[in-house]
């Protein structure tokens, strides 16, 4: 009895062992921002994340103890055999969440959820967005990490059973149950009224520190199990009537907007939107070894309305069009475009136009399919939908379809005929997205790092759109058309050592129906364009309640974004940033106020409510 008893400890501590090696390769891995923590610092990620490792081991400890508490009853080789195939599978899998976590990281800026598995369904876009990361060596890691876990797996499981007695003894079953039922413990991650959940591992300011505490496999799971609010907002920070007070004072409506129309053209102008796929503001008038990387907006930018301080709403395409289009702000850990139910309740920008006559249509180089994006467009009522299906396949030179040189194509090729009718068409380009694959004659920017291959799809990009935007102004439609250009999202790179500045996307608007040049200097969002818009052509707006005039400068001085269970605030040159799960703010500027941190958190917790209840 005492030799099983021991096994069940030392069964319930190779789990715990394993999960701290993983934290130690998950730090080295990310050994630039490690470099960044003190000692004290490191040595928190071990002390406060060994309460989620152990949590984790409970989890996988409960099958193996209530097999071993009856082992006695059971014949050897069958016993043997099944605990040891049951390890070996978990290891298997577990191993392989540790590797795919460590370039989740490193590429989205947070712990492996269960998101990644919503582009699953559209496995050839799925590949082109991870086909840029080192797969081979993270082969190699998984690998190498499976034959050492696998080592000691044999060694502790076959070498410990080999010396067991298996008679029919009694006394042990209720020993080992008792152990079993206390796997309670360190699943629940103590004896506090609080179950174990991500924040209780957190310790620090650094976020870095107390992401890097986290296991990656209950962090998992544990998104899998809870990816889901029943009507129960978990972002609850202050009174509903504070909430309100705050909300009107941050969409308080005063003074005029500035007149952005051109007086000599009909009273419906056409409407291009141009959601440019991961731009970041990052890179506008920047030059990276003496080469600017946008030129073309660079220059077109000065003839029309550039918003120099705009933030995206979220981090992804698919939030980024629902914020464009319908107004509507970014969820911090869902994405509203992957139900249809809420969807087809929110306001879009195309039944606005085809209520006033207009023809709607949508061109993207890749499958509408991706993030359930077709779904949200038929909802939209789009009456034509141009995708990777309606061309041929030698077009198909980038993994995600066709480039943007062939989608801007396809829309001059379809508005070169006289209309009758004003069009209202949104454009969302391609070939910016990772794996960087474009086809550029050679290479401006030097280097097959990932900021190198970024910066060249920005480049091609904006040579695309420079041909574009030089064609369609000789088109008889130009001067009656009105072109706002945005960043569906950021870009983490280049770096600059700051999370809010990876939300930072550049806004234009331009054409021929515009009079005047500006740039505006105030915070704005992907969410006020919506807004902003119909209100310059005076349609009815009122549906759009969550977005602010742009052209109001006066009060056009915030904006809100949603990451990966966090927020982000940004009011004139104020900046906050708080993680959700840790209640903790991860980055604020010296002059931040308790004001601004009030409404901050009015925000989120209006916006995710509005969302639990649509």
């Amino acid at each position: 009895m005492r030799e099983r008893i021991q096994f069940l400890f030392i069964y319930f501590g190779f789990w715990v062992v394993y999960f701290l090696c993983a934290r130690l390769v998950f730090l080295g891995y990310h050994i630039d921002q490690t470099k960044l923590l003190t000692l004290e610092m490191l040595a928190g990620t071990f002390w406060n994340g060994i309460r989620m490792d152990m949590s984790m081991a409970g989890y996988l400890s409960i099958i193996p103890f209530l097999w071993i508490s009856f082992s006695n009853f059971i014949k050897k080789s069958i016993f043997e055999s099944s605990l040891f195939g049951y390890t070996l599978v978990m290891v298997f899998v577990l191993t392989l969440i540790i590797v795919i976590d460590l370039e989740v990281f490193n590429v989205w800026d947070y712990r492996l959820d269960a998101t990644p598995l919503n582009y699953l369904k559209t496995p050839r876009e799925a590949w082109a967005s991870v086909s840029a990361s080192p797969i081979l060596r993270l082969i190699l890691s998984y690998i190498l990490l499976l034959i050492v876990a696998s080592y000691f797996v044999y060694r502790i499981i076959a070498n410990k059973m080999n010396s067991w007695n298996f008679t029919k003894k009694w006394r042990f079953i209720p020993w080992a149950l008792l152990l079993t039922a206390a796997l309670i413990i360190p699943i629940r991650g103590g004896f506090g009224i609080a179950p174990m959940n991500q924040s209780t591992v957190y310790f620090s300011n650094n976020n870095f520190a107390n992401i890097s505490a986290v296991n990656a496999c209950w962090n998992f799971f544990s998104s899998l199990v809870n990816n889901t609010y029943d009507k129960v907002n978990p972002y609850t920070y202050l009174p509903k009537d504070e909430i309100e007070q705050n909300l009107r004072k941050l969409y308080k409506t005063e003074g005029s907007p500035i007149d952005i129309l051109s007086k000599d053209r009909p009273s419906k102008p056409n409407v291009l939107i141009v959601a440019w796929e991961s731009f970041t503001g990052k890179v506008v008038d920047k030059t990276f070894n003496g080469k600017e990387v946008t030129p073309n907006f660079n220059k077109f930018k000065k003839e029309g309305y550039y918003f120099s301080n705009a933030y995206a709403s979220g981090d992804r395409t698919d939030k980024g069009l629902v914020a464009i289009l319908s107004g509507y702000p970014a969820q911090p850990t869902q994405s509203i475009i992957k139900e249809p139910a809420k969807t087809q309740k929110l306001p879009i920008l195309t039944k606005n136009f085809l209520q006033e006559g207009y023809s709607t249509e949508f061109y993207y180089g890749g499958e509408t399919e991706f993030a359930n994006i077709k779904s949200y467009l038929f909802a939209a009522d789009y009456e034509q939908i141009v995708d990777l299906n309606n061309f041929p396949e030698e077009l198909y030179q980038t993994k995600w379809g066709v480039h943007d040189e062939v989608i801007f194509d396809k829309f001059l090729s379809n508005h070169q005929y006289v209309r009758k009718d004003p069009f209202f068409s949104t454009l969302l380009t391609i070939s910016s997205h990772e794996p960087f694959d474009v086809p550029l004659d050679s290479a401006i920017f030097e280097g097959d790092d990932e900021e190198n291959l970024y910066l060249n799809s920005l480049y091609y990009a904006d040579q695309e759109f420079g041909r574009f935007i030089n064609s369609a102004k000789t088109q008889s439609w130009w001067e009656n058309t009105i072109i706002i250009v945005v960043g569906d999202h950021g870009h983490r790179l280049p770096e600059t050592g700051l999370k809010a500045d990876n939300f930072k996307i550049p806004i234009l608007w331009t054409g021929g129906a515009i009079k005047g040049s500006r740039q505006i200097n105030d915070v704005v969002s992907q969410t006020d364009i919506a807004t902003s818009l119909l209100r310059t052509l005076g349609f009815d707006n009122k549906e759009y309640h969550w977005g602010k005039d742009m052209f109001r400068t006066q009060l056009a001085n915030w904006a809100f974004f949603s990451f990966n269970d966090g927020f982000g605030f940004v009011r004139n040159d104020r900046k906050i940033l708080f993680d959700n799960i840790g209640k903790k703010e991860i980055f604020i500027s010296e002059n931040i106020s308790d004001e601004d941190r009030k409404l901050s958190k009015s925000l989120q917790q209006k916006y995710f409510q509005d969302y639990l209840d649509k």
